[in-house]
């Protein structure tokens, strides 16, 4: 049996994507515990690094690290770098020479593709293979953060496979970032403490298997950055191939295991601290040594309180200083404060409904006591989803989907970006199922939203509800079913979609232009893939 791995870090990158200069110093720690005699037991021969491979060298050595191995070898591939999805959803690993081309598209060529992971891998005779991927599929930034990039992807599907596990720091749409300052990115600072302690051997023995790294990362993350939810797939033997060594009977350890399950939301109750009391005498360990194990378990919980301590007080001076009153560009600010903190929506809505009460202006007060016909203040102004801010919009959402940047772009015209953007919301409300089913069961609350976005903005000439006008006045039925090509050809002759009987590329439509020379109804078209069903929404 022989052990390989393949760590690849890639920190500096094209005009277009954010440096991430972690990435080297997660490779590096990591080598530094697979090496260990006590711990990876890997032999330093067998590990390879790259760091900022040019995309030939990267294809080449993943290429290496699969070929010629046998059934009992473990097989190990990491990566911290920006991931990268194609217009058609399709996952790329990034390299030094990867960019992206005016329109934001990724150049391909640049990257590595996952199909082509997945391919070595399975070509591979190795049945214990584990991919460790530090890199997100959700963008967003905020001054001090580098996140890595943006998107959703099916993992599971591009890379899962037989005897193996594959873990990603985020979700697929969730934000994994580093933070200036930080030695390592979070989700490696946590498996690597995980197999350095010890503390990831859940059932003492003395081995680390993935799925128990993998659960003492996640949980880890969840303590100090919520907003990141580490996920792990894996098929058959994947979860339990045994990835390092954990020591047997060391005290502190035992101690710290101890620490773990005393802990309830960041504290140490008065039974718990008794029971300490009690295991750090058995274990013969001092004071000191406790406090300092107690302090590390703890670290992550109190950062995390005091992030939001942190924002509780800007927001409280925020409103104290505007009246009351967040502009759009302090929401926005907000936004960012927010992913600088590592908070999760539900963190930062959770305050805002506590602050924002209490901050309200007498001038809104007064109005909204005065007339019944407008209501209450929450009657009257709507909220931003998950976060609770006031916003002149509904961006309700039975899904908890965010409807900022769609409102944004719509508001300043960007048509074709807008466009792109009801696309990707309307792929995480249908979880990616774009099937005739799944339409006609679009949430209503999010499909209204939509639409009135898209209304409001374009002045009445865009939107679901206005096609769908134009579609029953082609003479359509809203069955669900196809109209026939009759009355679909006019319908797309109406909206623009089709010219002199040719169907038009997408690029040569007119909003790419002007607003002005763009037919009623042309947009939205981009998240069009089963239309029929979407006009036949009765809920437009």
């Amino acid at each position: 049996m022989k052990k390989v791995a393949l760590l690849i870090g890639v920190s500096e990158y094209e005009p277009g994507l954010t440096p991430l200069p972690g990435a080297l110093k997660d490779i590096e720690a990591l080598q530094q515990v697979l090496v260990h005699p006590e711990m990876g037991g890997f032999a330093e021969t067998d590990i390879t690094v790259l760091r900022n491979p040019q995309q030939y060298d990267m294809q080449l050595a993943v290429y290496n690290l699969f070929t010629g191995r046998k059934k009992d070898d473990l097989v190990l591939l990491f990566f911290s770098g920006h991931g990268i999805k194609d217009d058609q959803g399709r996952l790329f690993l990034s390299t030094r020479q990867t960019r992206k081309t005016e329109r934001g598209d990724l150049m391909t060529p640049t990257a590595v593709a996952a199909s082509f992971v997945h391919e070595q891998m399975t070509k591979s005779r190795s049945k214990r293979q584990i991919v460790i991927l530090d890199s997100c599929f959700s963008g967003a930034f905020a001054e001090g953060m580098a996140a890595k990039d943006d998107g959703k992807v099916d993992i599971k599907a591009q890379l899962g496979g037989e005897g193996r596990a594959v873990l990603a720091s985020s979700s697929s749409v969730q934000y994994s970032f580093e933070q200036e300052g930080e030695e390592l990115s979070i989700y490696t600072r946590y498996l690597i403490e995980g197999i350095q302690t010890g503390a990831a051997d859940a059932d003492e023995d003395g081995h680390i298997s993935i799925d128990e790294l993998h659960e003492y990362a996640r949980r880890k993350v969840a303590e100090a950055a919520p907003a990141m939810t580490p996920e792990i797939y894996a098929v058959k033997e994947g979860w339990k191939i045994h990835l390092a060594k954990a020591p047997v009977g060391d005290p502190k350890l035992e101690y710290r295991k101890e620490v773990e399950h005393c802990v309830q939301n960041g504290k140490i109750s008065v039974v718990g601290r008794r029971i300490l009391k009690r295991r750090q005498e058995e274990l013969g360990l001092s004071a000191e040594e406790a406090n300092a194990i107690q302090d590390a378990v703890l670290e992550p919980f109190r950062k995390h309180q005091a992030n939001l301590q942190e924002y509780r007080d800007v927001l409280a001076e925020v409103l104290e200083e505007s009246n009351g009153h967040l502009n759009e560009f302090t929401r926005n600010e907000l936004k960012r404060f927010q992913v600088l903190l590592r908070l999760h929506d539900e963190d930062v809505q959770e305050i805002e409904a506590a602050v924002l009460p209490m901050q309200v202006s007498e001038e809104d007060s007064a109005a909204a006591s005065q007339s019944k016909k407008q209501g209450t203040l929450a009657d009257s102004v709507h909220q931003e989803p998950s976060t609770g801010r006031l916003t002149d919009d509904d961006l309700s959402s039975e899904k908890g989907i965010d409807y900022i940047k769609l409102r944004d772009l719509l508001k300043a015209k960007q048509w074709k970006e807008a466009d792109k953007e009801t696309y990707q919301v309307m792929d995480q409300v249908l979880n990616g199922d774009w099937s005739s089913k799944a339409l006609l069961n679009f949430p209503c609350k999010d499909l209204r939203t939509i639409d009135r976005l898209w209304v409001k903005y374009s002045d009445g000439k865009f939107g679901f509800s206005v096609q769908k006008e134009i579609y029953v006045a082609c003479g359509a039925k809203l069955d669900g079913e196809y109209p026939g090509d009759k009355i679909w050809d006019k319908f797309c002759d109406r909206v623009g979609w089709r010219e002199e009987g040719n169907y038009l590329n997408y690029s040569d439509l007119k909003f790419d232009l002007d607003f002005d020379l763009s037919p009623t109804g042309e947009l939205p078209l981009f998240a069009y893939i089963r239309v029929v069903s979407l006009l036949s929404h009765k809920d437009l």
